[in-house]
């Protein structure tokens, strides 16, 4: 039950992040914006509760679905404030887009600790040196941000934007790829060297 509870929290979150970025994009959505956050919420809450059962016959499935779902809570945090400081002050490219995306990162990057520490990798050994493990999980995070950062800098000022896309939606190509770049380190990272999971 909880972690049905504690992935259909993350799935709220992450339909509540979904609004700025919807209204940023402008996007056409077929439903009331107010519909995502619940509808997320269960979806992220079955995906887990299957992935828990079907974890009696392939053990890392569950921890893997954990993580995905704070992966996508994770996202949202970045997109969502991404998108929001790009909505309030129309800045989508350049120093400023640097600043907002390394904000946005750091953001989620602190979210991202506290639900992996406390949920996804909860069943490892409890650590002696919490101050160590937050030293390793701030180092693999700032590699996690120079390389997320990195990635969604070339996608949006050395390629530009690309089939027809607007600065923003281009931004959010920018910070998708960044994602993308970032995660395979961050879920090694974060496994093997920091909770040892």
């Amino acid at each position: 039950m909880k972690d049905f509870l504690l992935s259909s929290l993350a799935g709220l979150i992450t339909g509540i992040l979904a609004i700025p970025i919807i209204k940023n994009l402008e996007l056409p959505i077929p439903v009331a914006v107010f519909v995502l956050p619940p509808a997320i919420a269960i979806l992220f809450g079955v995906g887990v509760a299957i992935a828990r059962w079907l974890g009696q016959w392939l053990r890392w499935l569950f921890q893997f679905s954990k993580f995905v779902a704070t992966g996508f809570m994770n996202a949202a945090v970045d997109f969502g404030i991404l998108n929001l400081l790009i909505y309030l002050t129309g800045i989508a490219g350049g120093g400023g887009y640097i600043v907002f995306k390394g904000a946005s990162f750091i953001v989620a990057n602190i979210n991202s600790y506290i639900w992996n520490r406390a949920w996804v990798f909860s069943g490892r050994a409890p650590s002696t040196d919490k101050r160590n493990e937050y030293v390793q999980f701030l180092v693999v995070s700032v590699v996690g941000l120079l390389l997320n950062v990195s990635a969604a800098v070339v996608v949006v000022s050395a390629i530009g934007p690309q089939f027809g896309m607007s600065a923003k939606a281009w931004a959010n190509m920018g910070a998708a790829a960044g994602s993308a770049t970032g995660l395979l380190w961050n879920f090694l990272g974060y496994k093997f060297i920091v909770f040892r999971a």
